[in-house]
């Protein structure tokens, strides 16, 4: 519908509109007749289906492919598999340091608790970690120290305590005898 159209319509219906008494608009023309209104519901139903349109989710589907024929893919994936194979070699060496390091405590731990120890008592030592390498004397081993080394604490916590009663009795002994003088 054009401007000029809708213009004319107004002019048209001004026209059949009659002032009555009391400045109340009388309508002269029983019938007014209305241009075809279908365009403008048809609009509006084309409006809401837009709107319900851009009100749906939109869906984005990313699909990547992997393709060992580009050069960059190519280097890369050989450069990852050295770079991994580099770490587990590193790994595997550290483990084994670590569990040297560990045998070489608790040897150290065993030749405390015996409070020293003769050439024939660390070869012998020696021997059981590198060749005798069994579970049983390693964890005997294990055993007895970890069993000195909890009595010693126990120890050394009661003469810790011993201590403190003792010095607690002669405070308490003191003041009896100021408390007697007085």
């Amino acid at each position: 519908m054009d401007i000029q159209d809708v213009y004319t319509l107004f002019e048209e219906i001004k026209g059949l509109i009659k002032k009555g008494s009391g400045n109340i608009p009388t309508i002269v023309q029983s019938e007014i007749e209305l241009p075809d209104l279908s365009a403008i519901s048809e609009l509006t139903n084309k409006l809401h289906e837009t709107i319900e349109e851009v009100r749906k989710p939109i869906k984005n589907e990313c699909h990547h492919t992997f393709s060992i024929a580009s050069n960059k893919i190519f280097f890369s994936v050989i450069g990852m598999g050295i770079a991994l194979l580099v770490c587990m070699f590193t790994i595997y060496y550290q483990r084994e340091e670590i569990a040297t390091y560990k045998d070489n405590d608790l040897k150290y731990r065993y030749v405390k608790m015996q409070g020293g120890a003769s050439d024939k008592t660390l070869l012998k030592l020696e021997a059981n970690f590198t060749y005798n390498r069994s579970k049983d004397s390693i964890s005997v081993i294990r055993q007895q120290v970890e069993l000195y080394e909890r009595l010693v604490r126990e120890q050394a916590e009661k003469t810790e305590q011993a201590k403190f009663n003792s010095g607690e009795a002669e405070r308490l002994q003191k003041e009896a005898e100021k408390v007697k003088q007085k």
